[in-house]
């Protein structure tokens, strides 16, 4: 409006383009925002109370949307007692570890960003959220990976240790043997120390097959073997003492392509967890067979089952029932982690009262793959 003589002039402009191009600015960014692969959480910088989030933070979270805004520290997600401090200071980036709904711990990186006003202080807040469960999971897996490598290497030194003098002893038997008279109690005795040193030589020749093998290297290579030489393994040194081992196989030799090493590892700490679970005794069936395109192998024990929440949280990395025995926590976060590194899965399942069973699915493969 302009002043004129005798009254005023209106002009009048017409804005609807910039109307819309407003409001279809606003939509796109919208959309952006919520399309974002990053959770990202906007707060007021002052109270830190939530006022968006998008789409990948409430997945992050197991959360609504409409549950999340609004909400003010401690928020539902943060461990008992953890203070809001740790989140004040501007522009960083540090890891915390977040709680789901069901009480599953779920590893983040937080980076924390201020967007200043037109005073120049802080107007918004924004956290960007990124999940380092897989992370973790790779670091646990090359740790126990250089512990195995550690172990290959010590288990072959004491195989050559042990080899020489066993040599000695098997030969001197031997040569005592033809001198023995038939029948006597100094041969039966000769006989019964002959087996035990070729027990021995057995238990070395697997040792030094473990630790001659690359971890990292993979071939095409029967199922059935691998679980044939760990079971043989485990049947010749005490790990299975007190329990019964029935292994099985079906005719198809199905071919699978893999680090044997690192299979071997997964079947190990499967019949460890089902001995373990079976202190008085008991026995633990193993059974390899084809499945269309995959090659299954389950471990089962008739143990005293496993409780519902514990069996949610079962590969869940440093989680065990059994701390004050020593237990990490880490065997079947690390054996999930080779069998998904492989193409394939595990997985649990239980009853209570009833034993539990763990089965590996691996992708079948042929001859031509090498």
């Amino acid at each position: 409006m302009s002043p004129a003589d005798g009254g005023a002039v209106i002009v009048f402009r017409d804005v609807t383009d910039e109307h819309r191009e407003n409001i279809l600015n606003r939509q796109t960014l919208e959309a952006v925002f919520d399309a974002m692969p990053t959770a990202i959480s906007v707060a007021d910088p002052k109270t830190r109370r939530i006022l968006k989030v998008n789409r990948a933070f409430s997945e992050l979270v197991r959360r609504p949307a409409e549950e999340i805004v609004g909400l003010e520290p401690p928020f539902p997600w943060w461990e008992p007692g953890e203070e809001a401090d740790g989140y004040a200071a501007r522009d960083r980036t540090f890891h915390r570890v977040f709680r789901l709904p069901d009480g599953r711990p779920q590893p983040v990186e937080i980076s924390l960003h201020y967007v200043p006003g037109d005073d120049g202080e802080p107007a918004l807040r924004l956290a960007l959220i990124n999940d380092t469960s897989e992370e973790r999971r790779m670091q646990q897996q090359l740790v126990q990976s250089s512990k195995l490598a550690a172990i290959g290497e010590l288990a072959a030194g004491v195989a050559h240790e042990i080899n020489n003098p066993l040599f000695a002893i098997l030969g001197l038997t031997e040569f005592l043997l033809k001198e023995a008279e038939p029948a006597s109690k100094a041969q039966q005795r000769l006989e019964l120390i002959q087996q035990t040193g070729l027990e021995i030589k057995e238990i070395v020749r697997a040792l030094l097959d473990f630790a001659r093998e690359n971890a990292e290297e993979r071939h095409v290579v029967p199922l059935e073997d691998v679980v044939q030489a760990t079971v043989d393994l485990v049947r010749r040194t005490n790990a299975h003492k007190g329990v019964e081992l029935i292994d099985s196989y079906d005719t198809s030799r199905a071919l699978v392509k893999a680090s044997p090493n690192q299979l071997k590892q997964i079947f190990l700490n499967l019949i460890a967890n089902a001995r373990q679970a079976m202190p008085n005794g008991g026995t633990v069936r193993i059974d390899v067979r084809a499945d269309g395109d995959w090659v299954a192998a389950s471990v089962s024990d008739d143990g005293p089952g496993i409780e519902p929440d514990v069996l949610e949280r079962i590969f869940e990395p440093f989680f065990t029932t059994r701390r004050s025995t020593g237990g990490t926590g880490l065997g079947l976060s690390v054996s999930l982690g080779i069998a998904e590194s492989h193409g394939g899965s595990l997985t649990a399942s239980s009853e209570a009262g009833d034993g539990s069973a763990f089965t590996l699915r691996l992708p079948r493969a042929c001859e031509d793959q090498e």
